[in-house]
Order: C-alpha cells, then sequence, then structure tokens
C-alpha cells in the first residue's frame, strides 16, 4: 500500500512543528535512529583548518567564502574556538519538541546526506523499526522556499510518500529550530562567525499513516528538483504511541539444549518490534508454573545462563498495556548422573543409570563391565569383579561420570548344620545389599508349607523343632530405589 501525504501549510505547519496537542505529546516516545547514507563531512572538529576535518561545505558558496558547522573540539590555526558549537558526541535534545532527542553522526566522519542542487538521496535504518512518526533533521544552505519530497519505505516494500515539504535555509528566517547551532566557520580561510541565534537545524515531521504504524521502517528517501538550496539531512529520530496492546510473539533460543555453565540467547520472532516497545524476560523452572523477572533482562534480547532445565517468556510492554510471548524451553544436561544403591553384585539383577531421560551414550573404563552403549544398563551377571568408571556422553555433548563397582555374588547358604555343636553353619541368616527395607526371608518345606518368616537380618532360621530335610527359602526386600526384588533357592537341613 502506498500513502501519500501533501503538505501544504505555511512554514510552520509544513515543519510540523508544534502541531500535536499537549495530551498527545505527552504519549510520545522518541528515540534516535542509528542510519547509513551519509554523503558528507560538514563539521569542523579538533586542532587545524576547517578543510582538514571536512569534505563539503553546509552552502554552495564561493570561492572566498563557503560555510561549515564546528563542534566543541574545533580550534583553529589561530588558535580559536567558537563561542557555541554541535556537541561533540553529536547527541542533543530538541528546542522545539520535549523528549526528542537525536543522535547526529560523528564529527570526524561522514554525517550529512548532502544534495547540492537537484538530486536524490537515501538514509536506512541500522536497525528497522515501527513507529507513528519519523522526524529528520535537516537543513538549507543557499536555502529557497522550494519543495521537497520525502518517501518512507517499510520492510514490506510498501511506502508512504510525503509531498510540498520545506526545508528552511540555516540563516535567518525565524522558524522554530531543533537546535540552534550558534556558530560556523569558513572553509577558505577558518574564520569563525559567531551569532547569538544562527545558523540553525530544524526538524522535518512526517507523521505516518495509522494503517502503517505497525510497518517497519526501512528507509527514508529525500529528493528536490531545485538546483540553487543545499539540502542537508543529518540526523533521524523516530516517536511513537500506545494505541493498542502489542503482540508478543513467541520467545526462541540460539541452543535450546546446552551443557550446564553455557550460554543461551533468547530473542523473540512475530512481536511488535517497535521504538516504544519495552521488554521483561521471565524464567520458570516449574514447567511455566510460577514465572520470576529476570532482573536486568529488559532489552529485545537477552543472554541467559539456566543452570537446570528452564522455561523463558518475555513481556512485551507498550505503556500501561503488554502481552506474554509463547515460551521456549532450554534444556541444561545433567552435571552428573548414578546408579544408585551400589556396590553392586554379580548375581544381582540388572541395574539401570539414574537419569530422567536418556539420549545419549555410555561407556565404561576399563573392560569387563556388560554395559549397553545405549540405555546404560549394566549386566551383572556378564560382568568382571571391578571399580569401573562408566561416561555417558548425550546428545549435547556434555559429558558427565560415574563410578559403578561390581563385586563377586552375594552367598546363598545351601547347608544348614545345627545341633552340631561346632558353632558353624547354625541358623541360617541370608544377607541382602546395603540399604535395603522391607527385609522378609521366608523359609518352605518340601510340600510347600512355611516353617519360618522373619524381618530381622541379623535373627535368622535356627530350623528348632523341625526335622532334617531338604527346604527353600525366599529372601525379598526393597532396595534404595524403591524397586522390589526377590532371590529364591533350597537348602539342606543335616541333623
Amino acid at each position: 500500500m502506498n500513502t501519500r501525504f501533501t503538505l501544504l501549510a505555511p512554514l510552520l505547519g509544513a515543519l510540523g512543528i508544534c502541531t500535536l496537542s499537549q495530551t498527545a505529546a505527552a504519549q510520545t516516545v522518541y528515540v534516535p535512529a542509528a542510519v547509513t547514507g551519509y554523503t558528507a563531512d560538514v563539521i569542523a572538529n579538533g586542532r587545524g583548518t576547517v578543510a582538514s576535518s571536512t569534505t563539503h561545505t553546509v552552502d554552495r558558496g564561493n570561492a572566498s567564502v563557503r560555510w561549515c558547522f564546528a563542534d566543541s573540539t574545533f580550534i583553529n590555526p589561530a588558535g580559536q574556538r567558537p563561542n557555541r558549537a554541535l556537541p561533540a558526541s553529536g547527541f542533543f535534545r530538541s528546542r522545539t519538541t520535549p523528549g526528542l532527542t537525536y543522535q547526529m553522526g560523528p564529527s570526524s566522519g561522514l554525517n550529512s546526506l548532502r544534495i547540492d542542487g537537484a538530486g536524490a538521496g537515501t538514509l536506512t535504518l541500522t536497525n528497522p523499526q515501527a513507529c507513528s512518526e519519523i522526524l529528520v533533521l535537516a537543513t538549507e544552505g543557499n536555502g529557497s522556499t522550494a519543495p521537497k519530497t520525502f518517501v518512507v519505505t517499510f520492510t514490506d516494500n510498501s511506502i508512504q510518500l510525503f509531498t510540498n515539504i520545506v526545508v528552511p535555509d540555516w540563516y535567518g528566517n525565524g522558524a522554530t529550530p531543533a537546535i540552534i547551532v550558534g556558530s560556523r566557520v569558513n572553509r577558505p580561510d577558518d574564520t569563525i562567525e559567531n551569532q547569538p541565534n544562527d545558523p540553525t537545524i530544524y526538524e522535518v515531521r512526517l507523521p505516518l499513516a495509522v494503517a502503517n504504524y505497525n510497518k517497519l521502517v526501512q528507509s527514508i528517501q529525500v529528493s528536490k528538483n531545485s538546483t540553487d538550496p543545499v539540502l542537508n539531512v543529518m540526523g533521524v529520530s523516530l516517536g511513537a504511541n500506545c494505541l493498542t496492546a502489542p503482540t508478543g510473539g513467541t520467545a526462541q533460543a540460539s541452543a535450546a539444549a546446552i551443557c550446564p555453565g553455557a550460554s543461551t540467547t533468547l530473542s523473540l520472532t512475530g512481536n511488535t518490534n517497535s521504538v516504544i516497545i519495552g521488554f521483561q524476560w521471565q524464567a520458570s523452572t516449574d514447567n511455566g508454573t510460577t514465572w520470576t523477572n529476570i532482573g536486568g533482562a529488559t532489552s529485545a534480547t537477552y543472554a541467559a545462563r539456566p543452570v537446570v532445565t528452564t522455561q523463558y517468556r518475555a513481556r512485551v510492554v507498550c505503556g500501561p498495556q503488554g502481552s506474554f510471548s509463547t515460551p521456549v524451553t532450554v534444556t541444561v544436561a545433567p552435571t552428573r548422573f548414578s546408579y544408585a544403591c551400589g556396590p553392586f553384585y554379580q548375581n544381582g539383577s540388572s541395574v539401570r543409570p539414574d537419569l530422567p531421560t536418556v539420549a545419549g551414550t555410555f561407556s565404561a573404563t576399563p573392560a569387563g563391565l556388560s554395559i549397553n552403549a545405549s540405555t546404560g544398563e549394566v549386566d551383572l551377571r556378564a560382568s568382571e569383579v571391578k571399580t569401573y568408571t562408566v561416561t555417558y556422553t548425550p546428545t549435547t555433548g556434555c559429558q558427565s561420570v560415574a563410578q559403578f563397582e561390581v563385586k563377586p555374588e552375594l552367598f546363598y547358604p545351601n547347608v544348614l548344620t545345627p545341633n552340631t555343636k561346632d558353632g558353624k553353619n547354625d541358623v541360617l541368616k541370608v544377607s541382602a545389599p546395603a540399604n535395603v527395607t522391607e527385609y522378609r526371608l521366608q523359609v518352605f518345606n518340601r510340600w510347600g508349607k512355611r516353617v519360618y518368616s522373619g524381618t530381622d537380618p541379623n535373627e535368622g532360621w535356627s530350623a528348632a523343632n523341625t526335622p532334617a530335610g531338604t527346604y527353600y527359602y525366599l529372601l525379598e526386600y526393597t532396595n534404595c530405589t524403591g524397586r522390589r526384588e526377590s532371590h529364591k533357592t533350597w537348602l539342606e537341613v543335616m541333623k
């Protein structure tokens, strides 16, 4: 969509100066925009001749009188400096519009889109942004009332056209300026001219159509057909109002799975992007139940360094209105893993690593541990008695290690010799691994009748009042992971 905007009002109206109501002005936020496209250096700076620190003059002049601006650092060969000058930083606040600031190009580099005679030029925003108005900093040498044309191009390639824009001359015009510089310097002979009310630079207000408020401004082109004035465009600022609630968009991370201690850059896509938009990143470590503001995370991007798996979202605000983005989850690989309930015995059950999810590979050193490389499960019966180091390498590449000890088989006795008075094999006591609960030992005769049941591993069965013969016993317990395990075998009682 192409939009035409024509200014036919008198000079001040054409400049858009003081056309906003006090209410609207109070609601507007202004931000200087970084741009490329300057073609000339018209600001003298440092010690030396004007020609040594400039490439062009603001006006066309003649062989002996051709004027430039100077900044506060300029000192001519005679040791003189201007009474007043442009700030060395290039940053200043507008005299005309409260809250409006400008950032000019560097005094030591290109700082003016200079159009001498008929021609055109373009300033391109380094970071395209949405706004409700554009305020161009401009002035003319050898000025006239000849109109200029400004074309605002958006990132969707649509444009808004502004015609019949008048930029005043930098001297003696009476218009309200953005800044009164107070001096100018002559390029041919380095003389300094100080004036209380001149030269001046003006703000040219380009109000956007409401339909263009949410579009991203990409560039501003200016053109003129007249030959006399020399136009200098020296800065761009953007203004915006909170007319509707902003769109939160979707949070995204440069790396969604990271190692402990690593960082990932959070950003947004599909969100409202305007000069007035504010951001507050939030984090949640309980799957989005509670959210906490992250201190200092108030930009469109944020470098997060989570220590555990964390969800992130941004609150996108415009004045009192705001919206949340769709969150993104950043998975942090575990700092360590383990095999619970060790040590392990060769006649024990297979054991798996204590990990919430397994997405990687396992290996062990030295050789001798029968381990599944994909799941980390260890076959104890096929493993050798040793102490091993097991290495887990997740798909994130964050390695962690665990110790794994395999001991000889637990002993399950098969002979009981009570009443022999030698003090050996008098009581059936069956050992269980360490840290078990709900221990239970049961003994049955050959017909399946239970002859003993005990829950104290230190007590055991003495086979008192039972005849010699073959018995069977069942050992049960709950290991430290909460898993119920059992072992059953036979026992010969000899009396």
